[in-house]
């Protein structure tokens, strides 16, 4: 095993246990010297095939890579000070609201703008933000991530740039009706009874009311307050309606605040939160509910960003991800620390757990 300059290790991998989506480290050649395929070449089913009929027994792979470390990258840098600043802000405002019952809408504004020019910079921000602390206030990360994650996927839908700065706004405000909830309601860790569920699900309500009052907000944004809870179903509330009568910003926050809901909703106990592989897969299986285009984008980006992490598995092992499997992705392929590579999908028992930190 070997460290090349940009910190990449490499391996002798056996052909059996190649998947698609490794990288070759140098070039494979023929016994007579001729170069079947060059260094850096991305692996494919068809590539492994063909070593396997020519039948090369070893070939030399990456397996991690590492480019740059994503706390000296100064755009994500920047970001996470705004993103940790943000939080600070909303913090406060949602003080305010409890005090007063008005929105100091200037404020949110500003953050929710700073937070979609930092997306916009810094590109896929998403499994940072759940590389940083504990948090103490679940709902005040929850806000400012589905902000961030609803100005994500605004941008991955082409929305011209004041629509994704709405968009991010909506998702900063969409929870906005919780400060008008007990604040013991909101911090239980475990599944709300039906009593206490049922008086959770008025933050919609409490929401509307508080952000209707505000003359000068998009009516685009009220809705997406009052309706990320909706399914195209008809499933969902407060109104039980149906996908024709939901607005595309609702839709949009839906999908960033079922994502960050169980990656969040237990924030105290890092490992008793969902996977972001296991988050992708409800999701998927939630699209039925959903917005179709907008579940599969958001899912297909996030899994282009998912592969390479260390990641431990149900049954205590652990291992690389090095193929996303992007129907299942807590059943991608794995290779575990003694080289085997393990496909998830044949592994009816054993998922990813969490990602190793």
């Amino acid at each position: 095993m070997s460290e090349t300059a940009e910190n990449r290790r490499i391996i002798e991998q056996r052909i059996e246990y190649l998947v698609p989506g490794m990288k070759l480290s140098r070039d494979v050649c023929s016994n007579d010297g001729k170069i079947l395929f060059s260094q850096n070449s991305i692996l494919t089913q068809h590539t492994i095939q063909k070593l396997n009929n020519w039948q090369v027994s070893t070939v030399s792979v990456y397996t991690e890579v590492t480019t740059l470390n994503p706390l000296v990258d100064p755009k994500l840098q920047k970001f996470l000070n705004t993103y940790n600043q943000s939080v600070t802000v909303v913090q406060k405002a949602f003080d305010d609201i409890r005090a007063t019952q008005d929105i100091p809408l200037d404020t949110f504004t500003t953050t929710a703008d700073e937070l979609a020019a930092g997306v916009a910079e810094a590109g896929n921000v998403i499994d940072r933000l759940y590389n940083l602390p504990p948090c103490d206030d679940y709902t005040m990360y929850h806000s400012v991530n589905v902000s961030a994650i609803s100005a994500l996927i605004a941008t991955w839908l082409n929305y011209p740039p004041d629509s994704v700065n709405a968009i991010s706004l909506a998702g900063l405000l969409h929870d906005v009706g919780k400060s008008r909830l007990p604040i013991e309601l909101l911090n239980q860790p475990n599944r709300l009874p039906p009593d206490s569920y049922e008086q959770y699900m008025k933050h919609v309500a409490h929401g509307y009311h508080l952000v209707s009052k505000l003359s000068t907000i998009s009516p685009s944004i009220t809705a997406a307050v009052f309706q990320h809870h909706e399914r195209r179903d008809g499933s969902g509330y407060p109104g039980s309606i149906t996908d024709y009568y939901i607005h595309p910003y609702a839709k949009i926050v839906a999908v960033a605040d079922l994502y960050d809901e169980g990656m969040t909703i237990n924030c105290e106990n890092p490992q008793s939160r969902l996977s972001p592989y296991l988050s992708l897969q409800k999701l998927r299986e939630e699209v039925y509910r959903l917005d179709p285009k907008i579940c599969i984008i958001f899912a297909d980006n996030m899994t282009n960003f998912l592969s390479g992490n260390r990641v431990a598995l149900t049954d205590g092992q652990q291992g690389r991800v090095v193929y996303i499997n992007r129907e299942q992705p807590a059943r991608s392929m794995i290779q575990l620390d003694n080289g085997l590579v393990l496909d998830l999908s044949e592994q009816s028992e054993i998922n990813i757990d969490y990602i190793v930190r």
